[in-house]
Order: C-alpha cells, then sequence, then structure tokens
C-alpha cells in the first residue's frame, strides 16, 4: 500500500516537472510584419565656405611699383618693340619732313602779318628746300629708293591738317598758329633724328649728313621760332610782330586823337 502511494506521489511529481519543462516559447514575430525601422537621424551640417584670401596689405608709407602687377588683377600684354627703320624709311621720313615745313613755310610767307614772321617763313622755305636738295643727291648716289613707313605717312596727314588749320586763321591768330606750328614740328624732327635716325642709320654718308648738316639747322629753326613767339606775345592779344600796329589810346585821350578828352562835366 505505502509503495503504491509512492509510486503515485513519484508519478505525479514527474508529470509536473515534464509540464514545467514544456513551457510554450514566446511567440516571435509574425514573418509577415517589416521590421521596427531605426529612427532618422540629422544629416551633419555641410562645412561653410572659406571666404576668399585676400592679399595682405601693404606696409603703412609703401606704394607698389609702376608697372608691376598687382594682385587680382589682369596683366595685359605689353606692345611689341617697334622694328627700327631702314636707311630707306629714314629718307622717306626726312623727305616728308622737308616738305611738311616748306608747304607751310609757303603758306605764311602770303598770309602772315607780321614782317617778322614772313622773313621767318622765307628762311625756312629756303633752308628746307635745300636741304631737300641735297637729300635727292643722296639717295642717287647711294642708288636707293625712298620706301615709306608709318612715320612718313603720318607725317603727310599731319602735313594736310595743318594747312587747313592755317588757311582757316588770319593776321595775328594766323601768326602765332604758324609760330606754334613750327616750334611743334622742329621738336618732333629733333626727336626724330636723337631717336630714330642717328642709332639706326647704317650708311655712314646718310649718318653724316644727319649729325653735321641736318641736325644744326633744325636745332636753330627751333630756337629761332621760341624767340619769334616770344616777341609775338600770346594768341590774341594782337601782336603785329615788326610791323608797327596801332597802339592802345593814352589814358584820358579820344580814340583816333591825340588830344586829351575834356574833362566830365
Amino acid at each position: 500500500m505505502v509503495a503504491s502511494r509512492n509510486a503515485l506521489v513519484l508519478t505525479i511529481g514527474l508529470a509536473v516537472g515534464v509540464g514545467c519543462s514544456n513551457t510554450p516559447p514566446a511567440s516571435s514575430p509574425s514573418t509577415n510584419e517589416a521590421p521596427p525601422q531605426p529612427a532618422p537621424t540629422a544629416a551633419p551640417p555641410l562645412p561653410e565656405a572659406a571666404p576668399p584670401a585676400t592679399p595682405p596689405a601693404p606696409p603703412p608709407g609703401t606704394e607698389p611699383q609702376a608697372g608691376a602687377a598687382q594682385p587680382g588683377t589682369a596683366t595685359t600684354p605689353s606692345a611689341p618693340a617697334e622694328a627700327p627703320l631702314t636707311d630707306e624709311q629714314i629718307l622717306a621720313v626726312l623727305d616728308a619732313s622737308n616738305k611738311k615745313e616748306i608747304d607751310e613755310a609757303q603758306l605764311a610767307q602770303t598770309k602772315a602779318k607780321s614782317k617778322d614772321v614772313k622773313a621767318y617763313a622765307k628762311a625756312i622755305a629756303q633752308h628746307h628746300t635745300e636741304a631737300k636738295a641735297k637729300q635727292a643727291k643722296l639717295v642717287k648716289k647711294l642708288g636707293i629708293t625712298a620706301a615709306d613707313s608709318d612715320k612718313s605717312k603720318q607725317l603727310t596727314e599731319e602735313t594736310q591738317s595743318a594747312i587747313e588749320q592755317l588757311k582757316a586763321l588770319q593776321g595775328a591768330d594766323f601768326d602765332q598758329q604758324f609760330v606754334a606750328t613750327m616750334i611743334k614740328d622742329h621738336q618732333n624732327t629733333l626727336d626724330f633724328l636723337d631717336r630714330k635716325a642717328l642709332p639706326n642709320a647704317k650708311n655712314a654718308d646718310l649718318k653724316a649728313m644727319v649729325e653735321k648738316d641736318l641736325r644744326p639747322t633744325i636745332e636753330k629753326h627751333l630756337k629761332d621760332a621760341e624767340a619769334l613767339s616770344q616777341k609775338l606775345g600770346p594768341a590774341g592779344a594782337g601782336a603785329t610782330g615788326t610791323q608797327g600796329g596801332a597802339q592802345p589810346p593814352a589814358p584820358g585821350t579820344k580814340p583816333g586823337t591825340q588830344e586829351a578828352a575834356p574833362p566830365p562835366k
């Protein structure tokens, strides 16, 4: 009896133990459900654009050198060096220069009011005519032909323009403009002789004519024109050189008379 009871108790204990060990597992989520998505994270902020680099300011009291490229500025290529003139081109420029002086001086001989201006114009026409004849002999001797260049063409255009301007003037205005033109012409000619003709001339005879004959004459013409300009006075002042124009009436005299005007009553 006791044995049967013990067997019953053992059987019940085993059943209870088996039942506890067979606890159903936790239900897994259905395979048809989408797994939970992770929470979106904020994108990291973009880095700020670095400000453009600025060149350091020069120290106080310093200035940029002339011609130096400045930071941040575009540089333009320099103009190509001008080719030196040949002897043929130098002769063409000299010929154009002589013609310019002759044409202007011949006009002044007929239009100038001042006797001094007329005398100066006569000397200019004579000297440049002689210079042109000497040049023609040199060209024949050397067996070459004058060749035009941009400079000789420019002189030809300037001659026509100067003649037109002079033709439009009269009296003292013409005298002043003519003398001013002579000053400018001879300054330009001296500059051409010193910077172009003498450095570039290859023929010894041509260089000797420029240096020993033409240049001293041009320099004297320039000095004479500058002295004449001082004598004429400022433009528009009615200067007449040595022609002895009418003088303004003395204070207290009637115009056109030398008698003193009666005092006002």
